[in-house]
């Protein structure tokens, strides 16, 4: 009957805080279509599009300045909960420092990009974003490892609700879409603002100062996850960038800002479906690591059963999405994305790659074996920007898509095979830690 109990909480708390995560998520991500809609209707196709590359640029580093600090972080302290604020600060000080420095490196090569000089502009303001997201992610280790996303929601939401306010006076007043984009980092300095008050509440101050041991062990450490996390993000972000710099054939006749708006509309969509397994993952996370403790019976359940929801959510979110796909892009776009409709339809058809890849990676971290991810997602990016250089100025947004698909799959294959050689390696012999109270 224990036992039962126990698992019974498990299940519980997974899915307590994997719900707070998609209300927080659904909550934001209508936010976002409505600023979409907002935008499409009041700037048109082409201030969509330069709204879209705006923020493509410090989308590309959101996961590149966490570097995989969070994960190991989490796991570390999910030990040993004695080092909370050592861990805190140290990662919160060189979240920002890089940070800065990317920004700074960032704004400088925008000299060598093809773009105007208002979109340059509209493009430089809004790479502050970078550092409220990592200001943002590093408050996320406290409500991860205590198990309380429902806090974290209550900051996101927060900012969030500013970022439509903001964008509803802009574009009352008619301002520059440049505002609209910047108004996201004001959002986000209001979110880590509440986030951080509200991790006073559970016990943890966050400040800055960092603490070289720990910072030279957190960075070896998560080195692995960091460089998964670069090349990750190469596959996820760099073919809207592509499309706003290459050559794109003539036969769509629309350029380059237009095309990206055309891609980015119906990729927004499948990002809010990717959440899922992602915030799923975030709370089963603590629980494989804990698991894995117990001995590795308790860590295959609890794996095959995240497998198995994973899958089932794909097929449903999928399969919906595909049948709804021309009504969603008519809602969002209008009859100006006509071509978003298809691409919209190829990247749901291909979901379940992705709710597959988040299980299996985040079994490897468990079995400490991260060693191997760089390697599989470095493969992935390669072919990734190559598919994509050669084939954007022949097939434009449809070779993106389905790109996109194939850099995944080739993921997934790999991460299976070094998954079955991690738990081959693994030394089950090592004697059960007793779960951590924090």
């Amino acid at each position: 009957m224990i036992k039962k109990l126990k698992i019974s909480d498990t299940g519980i708390k997974i899915a307590k805080n994997t719900i707070f995560q998609l209300i927080g998520k659904i909550v934001s991500m209508t936010i976002t279509m409505l600023i979409v809609m907002v935008i499409t209707r009041s700037y048109g196709r082409d201030g969509f599009g330069a709204f879209s590359i705006m923020q493509a640029w410090p989308a590309l580093f959101f996961v590149i300045v966490d570097f995989g600090l969070n994960a190991i972080a989490v796991r570390e302290l999910t030990k040993d909960g004695t080092k909370y604020i050592e861990y805190l600060n140290t990662i919160v000080t060189l979240r920002s420092v890089f940070s800065l420095f990317i920004i700074i490196i960032l704004s400088v090569s925008l000299v060598f990009f093809p773009y105007s000089f208002w979109l340059k502009s509209g493009i430089f303001f809004t790479l502050f974003l970078i550092l409220t997201q990592a200001l943002y992610t590093t408050t996320n280790i406290v409500f991860q490892i205590k198990h309380r996303y429902d806090l974290s929601t209550v900051g996101y939401l927060s900012g969030y609700i500013v970022i439509f306010l903001l964008a509803l006076i802009f574009t009352y007043t008619k301002a520059d879409i440049i505002f609209i984009s910047t108004g996201y980092v004001l959002g986000g300095v209001v979110t880590y603002l509440i986030n951080r008050k509200l991790c006073k509440v559970l016990g943890v101050d966050i400040g800055y100062g960092i603490n070289y041991e720990s910072a030279r062990y957190l960075i070896k450490e998560s080195m692995p996850l960091g460089l998964m996390f670069i090349f990750s993000q190469i596959n996820f972000k760099a073919d809207s960038i592509l499309l706003s710099v290459l050559n794109l054939p003539r036969k769509y006749n629309l350029d380059n800002v237009n095309s990206v708006a055309v891609y980015t509309l119906p990729y927004k969509i499948f990002e809010v479906a990717l959440v899922v397994p992602t915030f799923f993952m975030n709370s089963v996370f603590p629980v494989m690591v804990n698991k894995m403790n117990s001995g590795k019976k308790e860590l295959k359940r609890i794996f095959y059963s995240s497998l198995g929801i994973m899958a089932s959510l794909a097929v449903l979110i999928s399969g919906a999405g595909i049948l709804l796909s021309k009504i969603i892009i008519n809602i969002l776009g209008g009859v100006d994305f006509v071509y978003s409709v298809t691409i919209l339809k190829i990247l749901l058809a291909g979901l379940i790659i992705y709710f597959l890849t988040q299980p299996i990676s985040w079994l490897i971290v468990t079995l400490g074996f991260q060693k191997y991810l760089p390697f599989i997602y470095f493969i992935s990016a390669v072919f990734n920007f190559t598919a994509n250089v050669i084939l954007i100025p022949r097939y434009s947004f449809f070779a993106s898509s389905i790109i996109t698909h194939a850099s995944e799959l080739l993921i997934l294959l790999l991460l299976i095979y070094y998954a079955k050689k991690a738990w081959r390696l693994k030394n089950w012999e090592i004697s059960p830690q007793a779960e951590p109270k924090i």
